[in-house]
């Protein structure tokens, strides 16, 4: 009887752990669900997330770039002595580009600061401007759907991103470094300018006025600045280029000069400034030799066998007052020429040439093929006229990186009718940098001091330059073609990237 009852009673609790097996199975798929459906939730919060805070990084590092940061009364600027948490109406650069993006409630934490070098191992950071890091991090409540039902009412997300302004090994463009000035890159006659090789950026102007890459009203002619053969496709003979772009910081907001950019150039407008890529370069010490001038004999060292004026063979060393070739054939021996006064200037039947067979020992270089000019004191270059000139600038992997031609940074201005003059009516070949310009500092400060280029083609013959322009300003003009071969040196320029 007992056992009946026993039986009957066990009989009753039969399905029980169906039950529970089944509810246990469900609050198992629950939380399957919910961590499906709450981690894709939190994945987009955090993809999100990382976005705003790459177009904050990018943003303040842009602005330290451009040097926008720290204008007074601006109010999308920001200081760097330290970090910053944005508010939900922030205006700084880094802040309201976190704000476009979605982040900025009261449950996001948007923080901006300085990091040291030592947060982008393997970076080659640029030494050029005082604060070249900038790292932004966001922070995130994000409530939970179905996993509240399991525990936790909230999941917090973190990103940071890390923007830099970066040195990078790039040939140099044609770069016009006055930061103000209208009419910077001015073109006026009727010329033909072809650009060969070189970057993806074949000339950079940086004045920020809305004329910097106009012809003045004064001047007239129709010019042409063809770049579809340059670019990196390109040795800088014009045989593969594909195109190359022009930049302008400033304006006019469309190319106002007749611009033939190929398949792959544009005009850029806005593009940012490009610092002095030499500015680390120091300028040759004073010599302590006086360079010579002494007769040579017509087809002897670089002599031409039958030239227009008597040959006269140059020394390096220095030149206090200055070097004239007026009415001679100038034959330049290797080294570096250290002019101090006067000038140099090659116009009215002169010629100049490198001499051969001989090697550098007065100045130190070593060097047998090559020569640099470095002009300081009252006096500018001026080799035009009917001149025939073909000149080598200092060894690329020298400490002078190619230059030719290398105007002191502290000169006075060289400007209007004293300005620097090339080309001409005469064959002009000159292969090395045509480095002309005063510290952005000095031109910030006094903008009259500056450098100012005028490069010619003559009707008869042509201007070829092979290397680089680095000038304050520069115009372009005449009846006749300037060729300009941009090569690959490799020199440090500046950009701006995400390191992390």
């Amino acid at each position: 009887m007992n056992f009946r009852r026993s039986v009957m009673r066990c009989k009753g609790e039969e399905g029980q752990t169906i039950i529970l097996a089944a509810l246990a199975m469900g609050i198992f798929l629950i939380g399957a669900v919910g961590l499906a459906i709450d981690g894709a939730h939190l994945y987009a919060q955090r993809q999100m997330a990382q976005a705003a805070a790459d177009a904050a990084a990018q943003a303040g590092i842009m602005s330290i770039f451009d040097n926008t940061y720290n204008i007074a009364g601006n109010l999308a600027g920001f200081s760097t002595s330290g970090p910053f948490t944005c508010g939900s109406t922030g205006t700084s650069t880094p802040c309201a580009y976190a704000i476009r993006n979605g982040f900025g409630s009261a449950s996001d934490t948007v923080t901006v600061s300085f990091p040291p070098a030592s947060a982008a191992p393997g970076v080659t950071l640029s030494t050029f401007y005082p604060v070249n890091l900038i790292q932004v991090t966001i922070q995130r409540q994000v409530n939970t759907t179905l996993m509240r039902l399991l525990g936790p009412t909230a999941s917090t997300i973190q990103v940071t991103a890390i923007a830099a302004i970066v040195d990078v090994l790039a040939p140099v463009p044609i770069l016009v470094t006055h930061p103000t000035y209208p009419y910077t890159f001015a073109i006026g006659g009727t010329p033909s300018i072809t650009i060969c090789g070189g970057p993806s950026k074949s000339i950079q102007v940086n004045s920020n006025n809305s004329f910097a890459a106009r012809r003045a009203a004064s001047s007239s002619g129709t010019a042409t600045v063809n770049l579809t053969h340059a670019g990196p496709p390109d040795p800088g003979n014009c045989t593969t280029g594909t195109g190359a772009s022009f930049g302008v910081w400033g304006g006019p907001t469309s190319p106002f000069y007749t611009f033939l950019f190929g398949s792959t150039g544009r005009y850029l407008q806005p593009a940012s400034p490009m610092n002095d890529p030499l500015a680390g370069v120091a300028p040759p010490p004073v010599p302590t030799t006086l360079g010579t001038q002494t007769p040579l004999a017509n087809g002897v060292s670089g002599c031409p066998a039958a030239p227009v004026k008597a040959c006269v063979l140059y020394t390096p060393g220095l030149y206090p007052n200055g070097i004239n070739g007026k009415l001679q054939t100038v034959v330049f021996e290797p080294g570096i020429y250290y002019v101090q006064n006067g000038g140099v200037t090659c116009n009215a039947l002169c010629d100049m040439y490198m001499a051969t067979g001989y090697t550098d020992t007065i100045t130190g270089t070593g060097w047998t093929g090559n020569i640099m000019i470095y002009n300081t004191g009252v006096g500018s270059f001026n080799l035009s006229a009917n001149a025939n000139i073909s000149l080598v600038g200092a060894p690329a992997n020298s400490q002078y990186l190619g230059i030719l031609l290398f105007e002191d940074r502290y000169a006075a201005a060289n400007t209007g009718t004293n300005a620097h003059s090339l080309g001409g009516g005469g064959a002009m070949m000159l292969q090395g940098t045509i480095y002309l310009t005063n510290t952005l500092a000095i031109m910030n400060a006094d903008p009259t001091q500056y450098q100012a280029l005028q490069l010619q083609g003559g009707s008869g013959s042509g201007t070829t330059i092979q290397g680089e322009i680095i000038v304050g300003t520069l115009s372009m003009g005449g009846t006749g073609t300037i060729t300009m071969d941009l090569n690959n040196n490799a020199l440090n320029v500046q950009e701006v990237a995400l390191v992390e």
